[in-house]
């Protein structure tokens, strides 16, 4: 009775959900810049259209990684928000003055690790 009455709360958190019932994840990594040049702070959104939960990453000098900083995800169509910051902190602003408003838009991500690339000004063709 008393082992029974020990086994009890371990198998109760067993129960609760750590585990099997979790979706697998992947992992998203790349660069972020702006006109060319890399993002030195920031923030990239990963919101999946058909709803679930969000992935999202922080940018750091033009570099992002949900395995660092963040949240992977599932893989499909999600909508992309993205915002950058010159990372000249001040006070109420930790990531310092923004560079651009923030940026939409919307791309199919694999259901596997994945690099991607976002630049929402590039540098005009000469």
């Amino acid at each position: 009775m008393r082992a029974f009455v020990l086994a009890l709360p371990v198998a109760a958190l067993l129960v609760a959900g750590c585990g099997p019932g979790e979706e697998k994840v992947y992992r998203v990594s790349g660069t972020a810049s702006y006109r060319g040049q890399p993002i030195p702070r920031g923030t990239v959104h990963f919101d999946p259209l058909d709803g679930g939960p969000q992935g999202y990453a922080e940018i750091h000098h033009g570099k992002f990684d949900t395995a660092v900083a963040g949240k992977g995800v599932r893989g499909g169509e999600y909508g992309i928000r993205l915002q950058g910051f010159d990372g000249k902190e001040a006070q109420e602003a930790p990531f310092g003055t923004a560079l651009f408003n923030e940026h939409h838009e919307k791309r199919s991500l694999p259901a596997a690790d994945s690099e991607q690339q976002f630049d929402p000004n590039p540098p005009k063709k000469k």
